[in-house]
């Protein structure tokens, strides 16, 4: 149009988005040109009014009077925009409100059709989005990292975007959750050992303002202990969605996730948890201890087996556990039950020298005992084997590392320039620092044959002894939990001293040869025996 015209471009306005918000810095930059260079710009040429602004009639006239203003006349490729004119040309005078648009009426009109037809295409693009994403699919974009998009058939018809996981570093987010999940190491210590093994942040390009060109890149850098933190919390990675677009409320995903919710809930230890309710639906619980309600009643290190019943009530309730004083003023910790019946306590030492000598004769069935060696050690050399893997990983980074800074010696070698040389030997001794940590998270990773043998041994301790591990373990709801697993019917006192449990079928009690010092019998009186 300016060619056939006889016009010169002076500037170029370019513009890659639709003109739908307010906000249009080409715009602001035309105009801030045509006042830079007052008189030289006489029209503003404009394919379309739908391409010039799509936020409405009003938007339209307000950037029209704007170039108004700079003497500057609005013109479009279809011809839509009439010059204006003087209602009182004729009779050779001209006011402000004689001068007019006689093409006003229909370039509102296109103003408004083109807002119009944006707000349509926003509700077919992001409400088919929207509605996919509460049914569980991936909304088109790219992918959260572990994972890559890819397309199905639903119904056989209907191409629908999941998520499934990244052949290359699904395995790093796997390790971080098993990681955290454990509780054996602290976030700088899996961050550590997963730097090691060569993770780094993904890299996504950077694009100019515009989103035209491509200006630079971000990521590729090693993992911290706060974006850590913000991965683990994410429940994109147990398969389940929850953001915006679902009211921040969780919805399945139709893919699976890189691990499942238990493991999700055990790495956040409460801070996001994700509760499985009967009816299938999820429910996003934050900074939740299902402990909380117990731990006022029930935690007591002073008295560690107060979970054991009490045979005298008629709803079996567990002991409580208290330090009443004597006539001395001295006190007698005591496992006791006030409740409706005649009152009944138990020394402290005495009651959990009982219950401990109890759990000491549990062992597990020897019908069970072999498969259950077999599976421990078959979990060791899975372990074992997810080790190794681990320490190759670590190998072959290390090996990058140390390619890495040959060709940094060789660029050292090339220049005399010191600033360069400054550079180059700062990269290098970041190098050097990567490998002294990746070598040192391997050897810690390196697995031989005293390991396994010592490990085996442990076992079968445990194995040999499993009240041992009740006794051991340091927390309460463990260790009631623990106690539970033991029981068909969970004991009383008296069950405990009588050695007549109702166990599992997985266990059963040593026979002892017991001195009448031990022998296991109810005690004769209810009330506990104080001493001055």
């Amino acid at each position: 149009m300016a060619a056939e015209n006889g016009w010169d471009i002076l500037f170029n306005a370019r513009e890659s988005h639709s003109g739908r918000t307010g906000a249009r810095t080409k715009f602001e930059d035309a105009k801030e040109f045509i006042r830079m260079h007052p008189g030289k710009v006489r029209f503003y040429l404009i394919r379309g009014i739908d391409r010039f602004t799509r936020a409405g009639s009003y938007s339209y006239a307000s950037m029209k009077l704007e170039l108004a203003a700079l003497n500057v006349e609005l013109v479009d490729s279809y011809g839509v925009i009439q010059p204006s004119r003087n209602s009182l040309e004729h009779l050779g005078v001209e006011y402000d409100w004689s001068r007019y648009y006689p093409s006003e009426a229909a370039e509102i009109a296109a103003a408004d059709d083109g807002k119009s037809e944006v707000i349509k295409m926003l509700n077919r693009t992001i409400g088919k989005q929207i509605v996919l994403t509460r049914d569980g699919y991936y909304h088109t974009g790219v992918p959260n990292d572990g994972y890559i998009n890819k397309k199905i058939f639903v119904d056989g018809k209907k191409k629908k975007t999941i998520q499934i996981a990244d052949p290359e570093r699904a395995k790093f987010y796997i390790q971080m959750f098993e990681l955290r999940a454990s509780g054996l190491y602290t976030d700088i210590q899996i961050v550590d050992q997963l730097n090691a093994q060569g993770f780094l942040t993904k890299i996504q390009n950077r694009w100019d303002g515009d989103k035209e060109r491509i200006v630079g890149t971000r990521g590729g850098v090693p993992l911290s202990v706060k974006q850590l933190q913000r991965y683990i919390s994410n429940p994109i990675y147990a398969g389940v969605m929850c953001e915006e677009w679902t009211f921040n409320l969780p919805v399945k995903a139709k893919y699976k996730g890189l691990v499942d919710i238990d493991v999700f809930n055990k790495a956040n230890q409460g801070k996001v948890f994700i509760k499985k309710n009967p009816d299938d639906t999820l429910e996003m619980l934050y900074n939740y201890d299902p402990n909380r309600i117990k731990k006022k009643m029930k935690e007591n290190p002073l008295f560690p087996f107060k979970f054991v019943l009490c045979p005298l009530c008629d709803k079996q309730k567990p002991f409580v556990g208290s330090s009443p004083k004597g006539k001395s003023g001295k006190t007698f910790a005591t496992y006791h039950c006030p409740r409706k019946h005649k009152y009944l306590g138990v020394p402290k030492d005495e009651f959990e020298k009982n219950v401990k000598n109890f759990l000491s004769r549990l062992q597990f069935s020897p019908e069970f005992m072999d498969s259950l060696e077999a599976s421990v050690i078959n979990k060791y050399r899975e372990k074992e084997r997810a080790i190794a893997s681990d320490a190759a990983d670590m190998g072959t980074n290390i090996s990058s590392l140390r390619t890495q800074k040959i060709m940094e010696l060789d660029s050292l070698a090339l220049t005399k320039n010191p600033s360069i040389r400054t550079d180059i030997e700062d990269r290098i001794e970041e190098i050097n620092r990567k490998i002294d940590l990746a070598q040192q998270q391997r050897n810690k990773l390196e697995v031989n044959e005293a390991d396994i043998d010592n490990f085996i041994k442990q076992a079968r301790k445990l194995m040999e002894h499993p009240g041992e591990i009740i006794i051991n373990q340091a927390e309460y709801q463990a260790r009631e939990s623990l106690y539970n697993l033991f029981f068909e019917v969970l004991p009383t006192y008296f069950d405990i001293l009588n050695g007549t449990p109702k166990l599992t079928w997985i266990f059963e009690l040593t026979s002892t040869n017991q001195s009448s010092e031990n022998q296991l019998a109810a005690p004769t009186g209810f009330e506990p025996v104080l001493h001055e």
